[in-house]
Protein backbone atom coordinates (compact mmCIF):
# COMPACT_ATOMS: atom_id res chain seq x y z
CA UNK A 1 0.00 0.00 0.00
CA UNK A 2 1.46 3.54 -0.99
CA UNK A 3 2.37 5.59 2.06
CA UNK A 4 -0.17 8.44 0.87
CA UNK A 5 -2.95 5.73 0.45
CA UNK A 6 -6.19 6.17 3.27
CA UNK A 7 -6.99 2.49 2.10
CA UNK A 8 -10.57 3.15 0.89
CA UNK A 9 -11.47 -0.23 -0.33
CA UNK A 10 -14.59 1.42 -2.18
CA UNK A 11 -13.31 4.80 -3.41
CA UNK A 12 -10.83 5.38 -6.31
CA UNK A 13 -7.91 7.69 -6.00
CA UNK A 14 -8.31 7.88 -1.83
CA UNK A 15 -5.44 9.73 -0.33
CA UNK A 16 -3.86 11.97 1.76
CA UNK A 17 -1.59 15.24 1.70
CA UNK A 18 -0.20 14.07 5.20
CA UNK A 19 3.87 13.28 5.71
CA UNK A 20 4.77 15.56 2.99
CA UNK A 21 7.43 18.34 3.96
CA UNK A 22 7.44 21.77 3.65
CA UNK A 23 10.30 23.89 2.09
CA UNK A 24 11.24 24.66 5.91
CA UNK A 25 11.04 20.84 6.39
CA UNK A 26 8.22 20.64 8.75
CA UNK A 27 5.85 17.89 7.56
CA UNK A 28 2.20 18.09 7.32
CA UNK A 29 0.15 16.39 10.03
CA UNK A 30 -1.07 12.67 8.78
CA UNK A 31 -4.88 11.85 8.51
CA UNK A 32 -6.36 15.57 8.81
CA UNK A 33 -6.35 16.34 4.88
CA UNK A 34 -8.30 13.68 2.46
CA UNK A 35 -8.64 13.71 -1.67
CA UNK A 36 -10.70 11.22 -3.01
CA UNK A 37 -12.77 10.98 -6.42
CA UNK A 38 -16.07 10.74 -5.96
CA UNK A 39 -18.20 9.14 -2.64
CA UNK A 40 -21.39 7.94 -4.21
CA UNK A 41 -20.49 4.01 -4.06
CA UNK A 42 -18.92 4.09 -0.86
CA UNK A 43 -19.02 0.85 1.52
CA UNK A 44 -20.33 1.34 4.88
CA UNK A 45 -17.12 -0.04 5.77
CA UNK A 46 -15.17 2.90 4.34
CA UNK A 47 -17.59 4.93 6.00
CA UNK A 48 -16.63 3.12 9.31
CA UNK A 49 -13.47 4.18 8.17
CA UNK A 50 -13.37 7.86 7.81
CA UNK A 51 -15.57 8.70 10.71
CA UNK A 52 -13.87 6.23 13.41
CA UNK A 53 -9.83 6.35 11.73
CA UNK A 54 -10.29 9.63 10.67
CA UNK A 55 -12.68 11.11 12.75
CA UNK A 56 -14.24 12.93 9.44
CA UNK A 57 -15.89 16.58 10.28
CA UNK A 58 -16.18 17.90 6.51
CA UNK A 59 -17.13 16.63 2.97
CA UNK A 60 -16.07 19.37 0.18
CA UNK A 61 -17.76 18.01 -3.23
CA UNK A 62 -15.93 20.62 -5.80
CA UNK A 63 -18.68 18.69 -8.18
CA UNK A 64 -20.94 20.61 -10.84
CA UNK A 65 -24.81 19.92 -9.86
CA UNK A 66 -25.57 17.42 -13.12
CA UNK A 67 -22.43 15.27 -11.73
CA UNK A 68 -23.49 15.58 -8.28
CA UNK A 69 -27.55 14.58 -8.24
CA UNK A 70 -26.75 11.74 -9.90
CA UNK A 71 -24.44 10.18 -7.87
CA UNK A 72 -24.78 12.21 -4.40
CA UNK A 73 -22.03 11.74 -1.76
CA UNK A 74 -23.58 9.78 1.08
CA UNK A 75 -24.96 11.75 4.33
CA UNK A 76 -22.75 10.71 7.39
CA UNK A 77 -24.20 11.14 10.88
CA UNK A 78 -21.73 14.33 12.47
CA UNK A 79 -20.25 14.91 9.33
CA UNK A 80 -20.75 18.60 7.04
CA UNK A 81 -21.57 18.16 3.07
CA UNK A 82 -20.58 21.51 1.44
CA UNK A 83 -20.68 21.83 -2.39
CA UNK A 84 -18.34 24.20 -3.63
CA UNK A 85 -19.14 24.42 -7.58
CA UNK A 86 -15.44 24.97 -9.27
CA UNK A 87 -16.86 25.10 -12.79
CA UNK A 88 -19.68 27.16 -14.08
CA UNK A 89 -21.81 24.46 -15.11
CA UNK A 90 -23.88 26.80 -17.71
CA UNK A 91 -21.22 28.14 -19.78
CA UNK A 92 -19.69 24.62 -19.74
CA UNK A 93 -23.12 23.10 -20.80
CA UNK A 94 -23.52 25.48 -23.12
CA UNK A 95 -20.12 25.35 -24.62
CA UNK A 96 -20.42 21.02 -24.84
CA UNK A 97 -24.01 21.33 -26.28
CA UNK A 98 -22.59 23.58 -29.16
CA UNK A 99 -19.84 20.79 -29.65
CA UNK A 100 -22.33 17.86 -29.50
CA UNK A 101 -25.01 18.12 -31.83
CA UNK A 102 -26.85 15.15 -32.52
CA UNK A 103 -27.49 11.65 -31.14
CA UNK A 104 -23.87 9.88 -30.52
CA UNK A 105 -22.43 6.87 -28.91
CA UNK A 106 -20.14 7.21 -25.97
CA UNK A 107 -17.03 7.22 -27.64
CA UNK A 108 -17.88 9.44 -30.38
CA UNK A 109 -18.88 12.02 -27.30
CA UNK A 110 -15.43 11.25 -26.01
CA UNK A 111 -13.91 11.80 -29.04
CA UNK A 112 -16.06 15.28 -29.53
CA UNK A 113 -14.94 16.32 -26.17
CA UNK A 114 -11.25 15.19 -26.65
CA UNK A 115 -11.41 17.00 -29.81
CA UNK A 116 -13.51 20.13 -29.21
CA UNK A 117 -10.57 22.17 -26.98
CA UNK A 118 -12.79 22.39 -23.77
CA UNK A 119 -10.79 20.03 -21.69
CA UNK A 120 -6.64 20.91 -22.97
CA UNK A 121 -3.53 22.05 -21.17
CA UNK A 122 -4.99 25.31 -20.17
CA UNK A 123 -7.82 23.55 -17.70
CA UNK A 124 -6.44 24.56 -14.19
CA UNK A 125 -5.87 27.93 -15.61
CA UNK A 126 -9.14 28.22 -16.68
CA UNK A 127 -10.29 26.85 -12.89
CA UNK A 128 -8.42 29.50 -11.15
CA UNK A 129 -8.85 32.42 -13.46
CA UNK A 130 -12.78 31.51 -13.61
CA UNK A 131 -14.94 33.95 -10.70
CA UNK A 132 -16.49 30.32 -10.12
CA UNK A 133 -13.00 28.74 -9.55
CA UNK A 134 -12.20 32.23 -7.12
CA UNK A 135 -15.56 31.54 -5.47
CA UNK A 136 -15.39 27.67 -4.72
CA UNK A 137 -11.42 27.64 -3.78
CA UNK A 138 -12.20 30.43 -1.46
CA UNK A 139 -14.58 28.67 0.25
CA UNK A 140 -12.70 26.20 0.48
CA UNK A 141 -10.05 27.57 2.22
CA UNK A 142 -12.88 29.10 5.01
CA UNK A 143 -13.70 25.38 5.40
CA UNK A 144 -9.91 24.60 6.49
CA UNK A 145 -9.91 27.42 8.81
CA UNK A 146 -12.81 26.31 10.26
CA UNK A 147 -12.08 22.97 10.47
CA UNK A 148 -12.57 21.47 14.39
CA UNK A 149 -9.26 20.22 15.80
CA UNK A 150 -8.61 16.67 15.53
CA UNK A 151 -11.20 16.27 13.09
CA UNK A 152 -10.55 15.83 9.13
CA UNK A 153 -12.04 17.25 5.62
CA UNK A 154 -12.38 15.49 2.70
CA UNK A 155 -12.46 17.17 -0.62
CA UNK A 156 -13.52 15.50 -3.92
CA UNK A 157 -14.60 15.81 -7.45
CA UNK A 158 -15.42 13.09 -9.89
CA UNK A 159 -12.02 11.46 -10.18
CA UNK A 160 -10.35 13.02 -7.83
CA UNK A 161 -7.60 14.72 -10.19
CA UNK A 162 -8.06 17.77 -12.07
CA UNK A 163 -10.55 20.17 -9.61
CA UNK A 164 -9.25 17.78 -6.73
CA UNK A 165 -5.92 18.61 -7.55
CA UNK A 166 -6.05 21.93 -7.49
CA UNK A 167 -7.47 22.23 -4.18
CA UNK A 168 -4.55 20.28 -3.48
CA UNK A 169 -1.93 22.31 -5.02
CA UNK A 170 -3.51 25.32 -3.39
CA UNK A 171 -3.24 23.80 0.12
CA UNK A 172 0.13 22.71 -0.43
CA UNK A 173 1.72 25.27 -1.32
CA UNK A 174 -0.30 27.48 1.69
CA UNK A 175 1.25 25.53 4.04
CA UNK A 176 4.94 25.69 2.43
CA UNK A 177 4.83 22.78 -0.02
CA UNK A 178 6.94 23.19 -3.31
CA UNK A 179 6.47 22.93 -6.45
CA UNK A 180 8.17 19.69 -6.39
CA UNK A 181 5.92 18.18 -3.90
CA UNK A 182 3.00 19.57 -5.57
CA UNK A 183 3.72 17.33 -8.95
CA UNK A 184 4.54 14.80 -6.74
CA UNK A 185 1.63 15.05 -5.35
CA UNK A 186 -0.18 15.33 -8.74
CA UNK A 187 1.02 12.62 -10.54
CA UNK A 188 0.09 9.85 -7.78
CA UNK A 189 -3.40 9.84 -9.88
CA UNK A 190 -1.60 8.12 -12.27
CA UNK A 191 -0.50 5.15 -9.64
CA UNK A 192 -3.42 5.57 -7.52
CA UNK A 193 -5.43 4.76 -11.06
CA UNK A 194 -2.83 2.16 -13.10
CA UNK A 195 -5.85 -0.34 -13.26
CA UNK A 196 -8.13 2.09 -14.36
CA UNK A 197 -5.97 3.72 -17.20
CA UNK A 198 -4.97 0.38 -18.00
CA UNK A 199 -8.74 0.01 -18.97
CA UNK A 200 -9.16 3.15 -21.04
CA UNK A 201 -6.02 2.61 -23.00
CA UNK A 202 -7.30 -0.46 -24.11
CA UNK A 203 -10.72 0.80 -24.54
CA UNK A 204 -9.16 3.81 -26.55
CA UNK A 205 -6.90 1.58 -28.51
CA UNK A 206 -9.49 -0.87 -29.30
CA UNK A 207 -11.28 1.98 -31.22
CA UNK A 208 -8.01 3.38 -33.04
CA UNK A 209 -7.07 6.01 -30.87
CA UNK A 210 -3.03 6.51 -32.04
CA UNK A 211 -0.72 6.04 -29.25
CA UNK A 212 0.44 9.94 -29.31
CA UNK A 213 -3.58 11.16 -29.08
CA UNK A 214 -4.20 9.26 -25.99
CA UNK A 215 -3.30 12.16 -23.73
CA UNK A 216 -5.52 14.41 -25.02
CA UNK A 217 -8.82 11.53 -23.97
CA UNK A 218 -6.58 10.51 -20.62
CA UNK A 219 -7.49 14.30 -19.73
CA UNK A 220 -10.46 13.30 -19.63
CA UNK A 221 -10.77 9.60 -18.48
CA UNK A 222 -8.44 9.29 -15.12
CA UNK A 223 -4.89 9.67 -15.91
CA UNK A 224 -2.94 13.22 -15.47
CA UNK A 225 0.15 14.77 -17.09
CA UNK A 226 2.29 17.31 -15.45
CA UNK A 227 1.97 19.84 -18.26
CA UNK A 228 -1.50 20.81 -17.09
CA UNK A 229 0.21 21.69 -13.63
CA UNK A 230 3.12 23.15 -14.80
CA UNK A 231 1.23 25.35 -16.69
CA UNK A 232 -1.24 26.47 -13.33
CA UNK A 233 1.87 27.01 -11.68
CA UNK A 234 3.69 28.98 -14.30
CA UNK A 235 0.96 31.38 -14.97
CA UNK A 236 0.48 31.58 -11.15
CA UNK A 237 3.69 32.62 -10.97
CA UNK A 238 3.37 35.29 -14.06
CA UNK A 239 0.39 36.81 -12.25
CA UNK A 240 0.36 36.82 -9.19
CA UNK A 241 3.99 35.99 -8.16
CA UNK A 242 3.67 32.57 -6.95
CA UNK A 243 0.70 30.72 -5.78
CA UNK A 244 0.80 32.12 -2.43
CA UNK A 245 0.20 35.79 -4.46
CA UNK A 246 -2.90 34.40 -5.99
CA UNK A 247 -4.59 32.53 -2.58
CA UNK A 248 -3.70 35.81 -0.59
CA UNK A 249 -5.26 38.55 -3.52
CA UNK A 250 -7.79 36.26 -5.26
CA UNK A 251 -8.85 34.03 -2.28
CA UNK A 252 -8.73 36.84 0.48
CA UNK A 253 -6.73 34.43 2.80
CA UNK A 254 -4.83 36.94 5.05
CA UNK A 255 -0.96 36.29 6.33
CA UNK A 256 -2.67 35.91 9.49
CA UNK A 257 -4.50 33.13 8.06
CA UNK A 258 -1.79 31.42 6.48
CA UNK A 259 -0.11 31.11 9.78
CA UNK A 260 -3.02 29.71 11.16
CA UNK A 261 -3.26 27.06 8.71
CA UNK A 262 0.28 26.26 9.26
CA UNK A 263 -0.30 25.64 12.61
CA UNK A 264 -3.11 23.61 12.23
CA UNK A 265 -1.76 21.65 9.58
CA UNK A 266 1.80 21.17 10.33
CA UNK A 267 3.00 19.00 12.93
CA UNK A 268 4.65 20.17 15.94
CA UNK A 269 8.73 20.32 16.23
Amino acid sequence: MHTQSINLKSINNARELGGYLTAEGKKIKRGVLLRTAKLNKISSQDITRLTKIYNLSTIADLRMTFEALPNPDPVIEGVRYVNLRVIDEDLFMNELEKKLSGDKDPFETLKTIANSGLIGEDLYINFLAGEYGKKAYKEFFHELLILPPGRSLLFHCTQGKDRTGCAAMLILSALGSGEDTIIEDYMLTNIFNADLIAADRKMLTGHGVKEEELDKYFFILNAVHPTLMKNALAWLKENYGSPIGYIINELKVSQGDLKELKLKFLEEE
